[in-house]
């Protein structure tokens, strides 16, 4: 079926909670829309969930595909995008919107913005809340210049779902996403960025991140997350470039974080490198000429610029204690991990 507005939502063995999230997008006050699940290869019950709710509202289409991640899954389904599709958004298969985030994001967009972003909740398994949002804007590219970088900091460009995107955009430019496990949101949000002409952004916490019973709030250890890393800042640079941003100190403060994190994750019980590897690993960052460069002169206040000369001291005997604790404090201080992880 045809809509002006196409929801794309990858799951994986979501079984237990993807029933809550799919009825989050088909209770919508937005009726004009449709919502494509991409089964990426689930082995429990997931299909038999979905074909059941697909038998109660013909707006839900699912794709099934063998395993190969949320990038591949999202490209397949913007590769078979209804030609009468106006606008994407997207969700996760264990979080949900609120009953008027499509209608308020449309009819922003309707306005003639080509991408608009609202605000998300982080809802903790311990019924903690987190809210990150920004006041109400309407940003022509000199005004996307200008605050790039707090909508940046404000961790409102990491991630693909929160926006609408223009379905135009995609289709000419061809938009989709890097198969990285890791920071592939970002790249398609600065892809969009680039090529946006007006970009709205919504005050309402819209989406809420659900974490789950066990769930760390550090990441899992992925051995190619630095060399994504360095991916992300230099595309970002280029963002930067050419939409004429002066003030670098906020896009140096989002770098660091994600310097900081691939530090961090040297500790999850992920992570299968030995201690003399960790060293290795940790002195390969350290020695880094763009992190030399960039982690220095951030936004973020002490605790930031503290790792920072504890990383540009380039001594593995330092830096490893250090994130180690940043680690433990994660897992044990979670209220303070996230004050200071998502700090403005």
């Amino acid at each position: 079926m045809s809509a002006a507005l196409t929801l794309i939502m990858p799951a994986w063995n979501a079984e237990n909670y993807i029933e809550r999230s799919v009825r989050s997008v088909l209770n919508q006050s937005y009726r004009d829309l449709r919502l494509v699940v991409v089964d990426d290869g689930s082995a429990d019950g997931t299909a038999a969930v979905l074909a059941r709710l697909a038998e109660e509202d013909p707006r839900l289409q699912v794709m099934t595909v063998p395993n190969g991640g949320p990038a591949r899954a999202r490209n397949l389904a913007l590769d078979a995008l209804d030609a009468d599709t106006r606008w994407v958004m997207f969700i996760d298969a264990d979080d949900v919107l609120l009953p008027d985030a499509a209608e308020k994001a449309v009819r922003a967009a309707e306005g003639g913005a080509d991408l608009v972003i609202f605000g998300f909740s982080i809802l903790g398994a311990d019924g903690s809340r987190r809210d990150y949002c920004e006041a109400a804007q309407s940003l022509d590219r000199a005004g996307m210049g200008e605050n790039l970088g707090r909508l940046y900091k404000a961790n409102l460009l990491n991630q693909v779902w929160g926006k609408l995107f223009s379905a135009a955009a995609i289709r000419e430019e061809q938009i989709r996403f890097p198969d990285y496990r890791w920071g592939e949101d970002r790249f398609f949000v600065f892809d969009c960025l680039e090529r946006a002409r007006q970009v709205v952004v919504l005050p309402d916490c819209l989406y809420r991140y659900i974490m789950h019973e066990g769930e760390s709030l550090i990441s899992r250890y992925y051995d190619n997350k630095f060399a994504v890393c360095l991916r992300i800042d230099e595309r970002m640079e280029a963002l930067c470039d050419s939409l004429s941003v002066t003030d670098g100190r906020d896009f140096r403060y989002m770098f660091a974080k994600s310097v900081f994190s691939c530090l961090t994750t040297l500790y999850a019980p992920s992570c299968p490198l030995t201690e003399s590897e960790k060293q290795a690993a940790a002195r390969t960052i350290a020695q880094n000429g763009r992190v030399r460069r960039r982690c220095r002169d951030t936004s973020g206040g002490l605790p930031v610029k503290t790792l920072c000369a504890v990383l540009r001291s380039g001594k593995p005997g330092l830096i490893l204690p250090a994130f180690h604790g940043v680690y433990w404090a994660g897992e044990k201080l979670p209220g303070l991990f996230m004050a200071l992880k998502h700090r403005k």
